[in-house]
């Protein structure tokens, strides 16, 4: 029985001095060494990706507000601050509209004549006359070629 002991003993001696010798050896080393030299890469790589992508997700969120700025100075162009909701701005509007105020140039760019179309004969025939150039804020704007 000792001898089964001492044979088994023996065994596990040699089993680990085998494994030590191959685990020891150079190509095992050098698998070890690649091993942790490409998960060193990978990790690199990984880091280097999401770094990127948070890069680009802070350029386009600098983006969206440069453009959400620039529409925001645009529509406070077409819409002044005068204190007026949109409700009351679109009853201005509709208003103005009714009454008609027209500015007529002539081709030299000269303010011939301004007012109510309603209330003014002269205006009103100038305006039949002009070409229609654009209207804002209820005003419209004429100019006669001639």
């Amino acid at each position: 029985m000792n001898w089964i002991k001492s044979s088994m003993s023996n065994r596990k001696n040699q089993n680990n001095n085998l494994n030590n010798t191959v685990m020891n050896s150079s190509k095992v080393k050098t698998q070890k060494n690649l091993s942790a030299l490409l998960g060193l890469a990978l990790a690199v790589i990984t880091l280097f990706q999401a770094g990127t992508v948070q890069s680009n997700e802070s350029t386009d969120n600098n983006l969206t507000s440069i453009e959400e700025a620039e529409l925001r100075a645009e529509i406070d162009n077409i819409f002044p601050d005068d204190g007026l909701t949109i409700t009351e701005r679109a009853y201005a509007e509709i208003a103005a509209e009714r009454t008609h105020y027209a500015k007529v140039f002539n081709a030299e760019n000269e303010l011939v004549a301004q007012g109510l179309t309603t209330e003014n004969d002269e205006l009103r025939q100038l305006v039949k006359q002009a070409d229609f150039l654009t209207q804002v804020s209820g005003q419209k704007y004429y100019r006669i070629s001639e």
